[in-house]
């Protein structure tokens, strides 16, 4: 059928209808999965594109439409894959997560999607790297390589070509005030009557980040994604009270 593949540019929309695009979330709060969708009622998936398997919602083999979880068979053809799983749940909105350590082969076309609505925590993706226990020379290079390759895909949200929904945050930024783009963010997916957040999802501990960032730079790296981390201040401020955080309207 000719429609399926329409001259680039002619579509009325590249997917069947509206679905979320969350990066840098779930490497900021340790339960987005869950909070987004009790939150919202919406199918929260993880990382569809993860190099190693699918991430569906609940880390199912197989979706609506059998799309199975082999990257190898979602890799011959991305576009096709997402555009797939949109027809196939229509009706129920789809979200999932994204970063640098994803196939990027379909940065573009997210980013062209009318129907996507994508957020973005910059630099999250160091979070990962900051907890873990490696040659630090090592952690720089893999550092420097994923702040390109998420870079690059920044590049294409703000192109003149970019259709989508886009919020773009630092790190800093977001971890100063989570509640408000938060907020935002499940009001826009609306798949339920809007209220006030009380609830937030926990964020991981970042005490120590800001010198993690400063010890990136004494070795050579600029890790400007994330933001204004300042060294010791703000990391004692933003240490996540353990008990669970509530909102008082």
């Amino acid at each position: 059928m000719q429609s399926r593949f329409p001259r680039e540019g002619f579509e009325n929309g590249l997917s069947a209808g509206p679905y979320s695009v969350f990066e840098g979330f779930s490497e900021l709060f340790e339960d987005f999965e869950t909070w987004l969708a009790r939150m919202t009622g919406a199918k929260v998936h993880g990382h569809l594109f993860d190099p190693d398997r699918v991430e569906f919602a609940e880390r199912q083999n197989l979706v609506a439409g059998c799309l199975s979880d082999s990257a190898a068979l979602r890799d011959h053809r991305p576009n096709a894959f997402l555009n797939n799983l949109i027809w196939n749940t229509r009706g129920e909105r789809q979200c999932f997560q994204f970063g640098p350590r994803d196939n990027q082969e379909i940065s573009w076309h997210i980013a062209k999607d009318v129907n996507a609505q994508i957020s973005v925590i910059s630099g999250a993706w160091a979070l990962s790297l900051f907890r873990q226990n490696r040659n630090f020379s090592e952690i720089r290079e893999e550092a420097a390589k994923l702040q390109k390759i998420e870079n690059d895909h920044i590049v294409a949200l703000r192109s003149l070509y970019a259709k989508a929904r886009i919020r773009i945050w630092t790190l800093a930024e977001f971890v100063e005030a989570p509640s408000e783009p938060l907020q935002t963010i499940v009001d826009e997916i609306g798949n339920r009557e809007a209220h006030r957040l009380t609830e937030l999802p926990r964020m991981v501990d970042v005490a120590g980040f800001g010198q993690f960032l400063q010890n990136l730079k004494n070795q050579g790296m600029h890790p400007y994604l994330m933001g204004e981390f300042p060294v010791a201040a703000v990391d004692d401020k933003a240490k996540p009270n353990p008990r669970k955080p509530y909102l008082v309207r």
